[in-house]
């Protein structure tokens, strides 16, 4: 049998990134009246539902060990021995990812005739096999959960460790986009990395469709990788032997979201949005074959532009007002113009609403083969889309040649857009999964092999058909030159495409040898991103006036992007990235009390070749300021992350249980940075811009056409051939020793059974990052001695260009994405959790979490200019990095879930509530736990770092009252209301004659309610007992009870100190309630009925 083993070892490491957890496991002994193992038993285990059974034999020590199990239950296990009574265990529950122990002793079959039939026994709630912390949500705590959004962000906020933030839930230090999720072993993440933690705007899967989810902090499985904040895996329902369908309705709308809060009234669009939904799941061939599948399908409707065009040039507009500039005559005449001349509908302009149907489609087949082989395979399709209005930007025109967007733009009360200028972002996700279950040897050998796939498929549409971006200009009373009208699509949306396909095979094999259970796996990783992105793609014109484009007269700007190629077709920047894994682990059993994991993870990234991305003018022009190159790529580097985990019954009872452990963890960047290496190369994208006015011109001016190809033809006359471009000014640079970031992840906990069967759990935890990624700016160079600032006690890095130019004379300043030099961040918390559950149908969890956490860079924001300047906040500038608060991890966590369930012989009534309070606020339109007291000078319209690097503004110096006598003011008042303002400041307070902290000042409390009640009637129909459920679901209750509850605070800003021409002015933050729906309530109604 070692041989054996031994060889299915050297063939799965010799074919061999984010092994997942898909199934359950129960192990324990099985021993006679004396307490003697005995040899031989048998162990049945059968998934009373599905009729699936799984068998066992026990070993020389009694000891049985089963594994791949069926997520949930009930199962019922059976011990027989040959002349021993069988004993039979009904009713028991398996969580996903955990391994249930459950033990037998059978007596003499002469002692006692009759089948024992015994519950689950005391204290089986104290999992005796787990080591890190981990929280398991079963399929009665999701339908009991509160949530309007039917989001897994909404399940997985049970998690003590957890915290909410405006992209999603960020977990155990980890960001939002630092946890790996998946659904069936499938990659669940949103990959690409451009908006939330989940793909298809958050949902990409009908919580109908999920049987559990599993949120795992400090998991010491080597089985699970590719995060350093929380693993979340959940798994889909399976059909059984019983026939069941329900059909539902979920709907909410504009009459359901409350208005008011502390400080004012909202003034709520037009919205509605109905779900329609069916779930069936049935046997195929009775305990043999069984499908499961849901569908949903949703109609949203959300109002279009919300302001008016005037009646008459005579009638006033303003911000103040409904109205905008332009008038319905000149704008009516605008479309019938387009429609006449082009065919095309520019669409409405006020008045109108957006329609943005969507759908999700999951489909399961479990089959099982035979007793030992078990397979099932998983499709799941997720279309959604939300409509956008039309971008302000007006890149790559120059503000001074064609009009300043921020006063003047689309969205200004200067102008209108038509309806058909906005675009559709797709959200489209498709996800694979096939997993082949296989035991052997009376169960002592196991084998997973797994196949997934994930694509995620992002392109923007739009309707009315593609036409050109057409700015119509009209001067203000000042005479400044203005935006009047705007037709045709989004400079930016066509080619538009965000792209991602994953695909990942993973074998894993265990074996059961005495005391120990060996485990080896091997996995492949395959991920392409694609990203399409051109700034004018289908044309953009900019007309001085109305009648210049009527009468096709030159137009004052104009762009056209193009692929650099013969052909003039877009290019499609892409990305592979792939990873090798091999893992080892060993789960020994010392005795019955002490359990321990030891394991070994090796993983070895692999990045393309991609030397036609290299940019010859940038390879150029820096090769003597660090030889960097555009198709730079690391090293393939492996990896180890060794990891123990252990777990200690103190006195045997399950009463008292020690656990813990230790392991490193690799996660992973976002693909959106990693493909503008290739995006942002300016080898394979070109584009063709051109004002009417400029001297230097050597290309007329194009007429007005509505055809890309048209267009190229007028200004290039068939003469464009791919060549070597300049260098771009902003490419991004891979630092070649570039190693994924990781952490070291430890744990310690202590689980107790109180007196009244209350289950009580304090864990630490502790995280040390390492490899922490960075993104400085080249191009750079420190000016000798740097800044001194009046008042501050040392001077601070001032940087300089070091005018690096491209062939066309512009200056280059590339992102650098690399490591960072021992300065690394942590985590640290400390949660206690209380739980029980009653035989009347009534559960409470109540948890409590301090948290600490410091890093380089929150690492948020959708491009690497945002890595490079959002939050990144210090002293000497973002080209400095230096440690800060993370500002999504809030310092105290209150954490209340209620779930009852009261039944009678009619019906049954749910109640579901959870409480949360935190410390969060909003800094503008982004939510946060901590935020930074920073500083600027004046640039213009622009505030900028004084340390002149081009990124985030700075942190401040908190004087003394002595030093701030001898710093200058723009006036005697306003020092003295700054000295006021730190004296009142909790934060500034404490820190008088220190550089602040990013993150260094805490957001206030936040309190949030959301409650659940549905009302369950049973119908007989033909004996059988269907089911009517009504139910109700409110996010923040307080609010719907009192206007002044439930409201989240906003600061105007923190950036309090400008510092312009030799002298300091202080701005005084203010705060006020939230104006946004997040302060008030919101409802959702539902109806569903199940036929059994």
């Amino acid at each position: 049998m070692k041989k054996l083993f031994l060889l299915m070892l050297t063939i799965f490491a010799y074919c061999a990134v984010n092994a997942q957890v898909t199934t359950s496991g129960m192990n324990g002994t099985v021993v006679d009246q004396n307490g003697q193992p005995l040899v031989g038993a048998t162990v049945v285990a059968v998934h009373t539902p599905s009729g699936t059974q799984y068998g066992a034999v026990t070993d020389k020590n009694g000891n049985y060990n089963l594994q791949g199990l069926r997520t949930g239950g009930p199962y019922s296990v059976t011990f027989s021995f040959v002349g021993y009574q069988s004993v039979e265990f009904p009713g028991l529950m398996l969580s996903l990812g955990q391994t249930l122990k459950r033990d037998a002793f059978l007596k003499d079959s002469q002692e006692l005739e009759a089948v024992v039939i015994k519950a689950d026994g005391r204290n089986s709630s104290m999992n005796v096999n787990r080591a890190g912390a981990v929280t398991s949500i079963s399929n009665e705590q999701i339908e009991l959960m509160p949530t309007v959004n039917r989001s897994m962000n909404d399940i997985m906020k049970l998690t003590p460790q957890a915290s909410s933030t405006t992209s999603g839930l960020a977990i155990g230090g980890g960001n939002y986009r630092q946890s790996y999720v998946t659904v069936d072993g499938a990659a669940f993440n949103n990959m690409f990395g451009i908006g939330g933690n989940l793909p298809a705007g958050g949902s990409p899967i009908s919580l109908d469709a999920l049987e559990q989810v599993s949120v795992s902090v400090t998991p010491f499985d080597v089985r699970q990788s590719g995060f350093t904040g929380g693993a979340i895996n959940a798994v889909t329902k399976s059909g059984t032997n019983e026939l069941k369908v329900s059909a539902y309705l979920y709907s909410k709308s504009d009459q359901l979201q409350g208005d008011k809060y502390d400080g004012g009234k909202l003034s709520l669009s037009e919205m509605r949005d109905n779900t329609l939904g069916f779930s069936i799941g049935a046997p195929i061939i009775k305990n043999k074959l069984f499908v499961f599948a849901n569908f949903e399908r949703e109609w949203n409707t959300t109002p279009g532009n919300s302001r008016l065009a005037r009646t008459s040039d005579s009638q006033d507009f303003g911000k103040d007002l409904q109205y905008n500039r332009p008038t319905t005559s000149r704008l009516d005449e605008m479309s019938q113009f387009l429609i006449d001349t082009y065919g095309y509908n520019p669409g409405a302009y006020q008045n109108y609403s957006v329609k943005t149907p969507g759908y999700k489609l999951m489909a399961r087949v479990d089959w099982n083969i035979n007793r030992n082989h078990a397979l099932n395979v998983r499709f799941s399709r997720t279309q959604n889309k939300y409509s956008s209005a039309p971008s302000s930007s007006i890149s790559p025109f120059s503000a001074g040649k064609a009009y300043d967007k921020d006063l003047y733009g689309r969205t200004s009360i200067y102008a209108m857009y038509f309806g058909n200028s906005r675009y559709y972002q797709e959200q489209n996700f498709t996800s694979v999964a096939a997993e082949l279950n296989s035991r052997f040897l009376d169960s002592r050998l196991t084998n997973t092999l797994r196949y997934t796939y994930s694509y995620q498929y992002e392109p923007r549409s739009y309707d009315g058909g593609i036409f050109p971006t057409v700015d119509i200009l009209e001067p203000t009373e000042g005479g400044a030159s203005a935006l009047y009208a705007s037709f045709g699509l989004d400079p930016f949306t066509e080619g538009n495409l965000r792209e991602v396909s994953t695909h990942i095979i993973t074998d894993e094999i265990g074996y059961t040898i005495g005391k120990n259970r060996l485990v080896a796996g091997l996995q492949f990783e395959h991920n392409l991103t694609t990203n399409g992105y051109q700034q004018g793609g289908a044309g953009y014109y900019v007309y001085e006036s109305w009648d210049d484009f009527k009468n096709d007269k030159a137009p004052l700007a104009f762009r056209i992007a193009h692929g650099n190629n013969d052909a003039l077709a877009q290019a499609y920047p892409q990305f592979t990235y792939m990873q090798y894994s091999i893992y080892l682990q060993d789960e020994i059993n010392f005795s019955e009390r002490f359990k321990a994991t030891v394991g070994l993870r090796f993983e070895v990234p692999v990045y393309p070749s991609i030397s036609g991305n290299e940019n010859k003018d940038f390879t150029e022009i820096f090769a003597d300021h660090g030889g960097y190159k555009t198709s730079d790529m690391p090293k393939a580097r492996l990896s180890v992350a060794p990891r123990v985990g252990f777990n200690w019954d103190m006195t045997g009872e399950r009463k008292y249980i020690l656990r813990g452990g230790t392991g490193v963890f690799n996660g992973r960047l976002p693909f959106v940075w990693l493909v503008s290496v290739a995006g942002n190369s300016n080898t394979i994208q070109n584009g063709l811009t051109l004002y009417r006015d400029d001297k230097d011109r050597k290309i007329d001016m194009p007429k007005f056409h509505t055809n890309v190809g048209d267009m190229l033809e007028d200004v290039y006359k068939g003469t464009y051939e791919g060549h070597d471009l300049a260098a771009n000014t902003s490419p991004t640079i891979l630092d070649k020793n570039l190693k994924m970031p990781s952490t070291w992840k430890s744990s310690l906990a202590l689980d107790l059974k109180l007196p009244g069967d209350v289950n009580l759990n304090i864990e630490g935890i502790y995280n040390k990052d390492f490899n922490s990624v960075t993104v400085t700016r080249l191009g750079m160079v420190e000016k000798e001695g740097g800044i001194q600032l009046p008042g501050e006690p040392e001077a601070r890095v001032y940087w300089d260009s070091q005018n690096i130019k491209n062939k066309d004379g512009a200056t280059v300043n590339p992102y650098l994405i690399q490591n960072t030099d021992d300065l690394d961040g942590y985590y640290a918390s400390i949660s206690a959790q209380v739980s029980k559950t009653w035989g009347f149908g009534l559960s409470l969890m109540a948890a409590y979490t301090y948290s600490s956490s410091k890093n380089v860079i929150d690492g948020i924001g959708d491009q690497v200019t945002s890595a490079f300047s959002t939050n990144t906040f210090n002293k000497n500038g973002s080209n400095v990095p230096e440690l800060g608060y993370s500002s999504y991890v809030s310092p105290h966590r209150l954490l209340l879930n209620v779930g009852y369930r009261l039944a009678n012989k009619n019906g049954a009534s749910n109640f579901g509530l959870y409480y949360e309070a935190s410390q969060l606020g909003y800094i503008g339109s982004y939510s946060y736990s901590r935020y930074s007291y920073t500083m600027y000078v004046q640039s213009g319209k622009y505030q900028d770092p004084v340390t002149n690097d081009r990124g985030a503004v700075n942190l401040i110096y908190i004087p003394t009252r002595s030093e701030l006598d001898g710093m200058p003011f723009t006036s005697d008042e306003n020092k003295e209301a700054f000295w006021n303002f730190i004296q009142k400041d909790s934060y500034l307070s404490e820190h008088i004659g220190e550089y602040s902290k990013r993150g260094g000042a805490v957001m206030p409390w936040h309190h949030t309610l959301n409650f659940r009640f549905s009302q369950d009637f049973y119908v007989n129909v033909k004996g059988k007992r269907n089911t009517i459920s009504l139910g109700l679901d409110v996010t923040n209750l307080a609010n719907m009870l009192n206007r002044d509850w439930g409201n989240i605070k906003q600061v105007s800003s923190t950036n309090i100190l400008k510092y312009e021409n030799g002298a300091y002015t202080f701005n005084k933050p203010t705060w006020s309630k939230y104006a946004n729906t997040i302060s008030t309530w919101s409802a959702m109604f539902s109806i569903r009925y199940t036929f059994n």
